[in-house]
């Protein structure tokens, strides 16, 4: 991270776009969302909600959700005008002992939108003659981890992301706490230098996630799963700490294979990127035999076809797809697992 890269008071987005063509991209925009509503609605794949703030329960019965959390409080009144404005529905949730920020809420459909609402937000706090906001620059990579200490910390912030690195918009009130927040991240990435994160095959081929923390002399061996539960045993078994369970495991996507890679991430915070997702599946002739198994639909965005990842009881899994179907095959796979 490039701590040193806090801009002076007179800093500039790199990319500034003319008010009217905002505007006109903004039209644009709400019109495809209505065409797509409006193809949802004569389809009867889901209710149709109108624009503004609405609950959470609201949101979800509407489809996938996703989160834009530690979103500056003072800020909503104009995002949620916006919204308005674009018929997009949002839900805000403030959370106990936070008096800054607000977890925002809204449909997957409509992420496109959102972003937009509230680039054109951080654009015109940056276009301020008093100069309060400032910017640091942060690799993708580091999002998530960041974007996790600031939402524990009350910090509110905004991300534009270039085609290189990801902007961290703030309020000059908020300098020491980022600083922290940068220390932090420093800090989190000298501890796991000091720690091994790998999969490796047991004896009978079943992959497995290996931790080793050689500053505790801890270590983890379990089977392989999703990015969202390994989280969850890091802090619970290895006593990380929130922004560092996410730092491990997104480290541990570096090294996987592209098929192991879309299992690992099926069950994180990174399902919006993809087309479809159904977990918990069920079919019309499953029987007894198939209890100790459960499986997820997936579909990406780049690709044409579907897959289905059966998982066992005990954690072992495999991905099938429409364009790996023969049965004997298929029967291999479950021998193994």
């Amino acid at each position: 991270m490039h701590g040193d890269d806090v801009a002076s008071a007179g800093v500039e987005v790199t990319t500034q776009i003319v008010s009217k063509a905002t505007e006109l991209f903004m039209e644009m925009l709400k019109i495809a969302i209505e065409r797509e509503r409006e193809k949802n609605r004569l389809s009867g794949k889901s209710e149709v909600l109108s624009g503004g703030e609405v609950t959470y329960q609201r949101l979800k019965e509407c489809g996938e959700v996703k989160m834009l959390p530690s979103f500056a409080k003072e800020d909503y009144g104009e995002f949620l005008k916006q919204a308005k404005k674009m018929d997009i529905p949002v839900a805000a949730i403030r959370e106990s002992g936070k008096e800054n920020t607000l977890s925002v809420f809204f449909n997957v459909k409509d992420k496109e939108a959102v972003n937009s609402i509230v680039q054109g937000i951080v654009r015109e706090k940056m276009k301020a003659p008093e100069q309060t906001e400032r910017m640091i620059t942060i690799e993708k990579e580091q999002v998530e981890g960041f974007q996790a200490y600031c939402a524990e910390h009350d910090i509110p912030v905004n991300f534009m992301e270039t085609q290189s690195d990801v902007k961290c918009i703030f309020n000059s009130a908020y300098e020491k706490q980022i600083a922290a927040a940068v220390e932090n991240y420093r800090q989190v990435q000298n501890e796991l230098s000091k720690a091994e994160i790998k999969v490796q095959a047991d004896p009978r081929g079943r992959p497995k996630i290996i931790v080793n923390d050689f500053e505790s002399n801890k270590k983890l061996t379990v089977n392989f799963c999703p990015k969202s539960k390994l989280e969850r045993i890091l802090r619970e078994r290895l006593g990380f700490d929130n922004v560092k369970a996410i730092e491990a495991a997104n480290a541990l996507v570096q090294t996987l294979s592209a098929e192991q890679k879309k299992y690992f991430l099926s069950g994180s915070r990174q399902l919006e990127q993809m087309e479809f997702y159904q977990k918990d599946i069920k079919f019309e002739n499953e029987n007894v035999l198939a209890d100790r198994f459960s499986f997820a639909k997936m579909k990406l965005p780049d690709e044409d076809f579907s897959r289905l990842t059966i998982t066992d009881s005990g954690g072992n899994f495999v991905v099938l797809s429409e364009k790996n179907i023969d049965r004997e095959q298929v029967e291999k796979i479950f021998g193994r697992i």
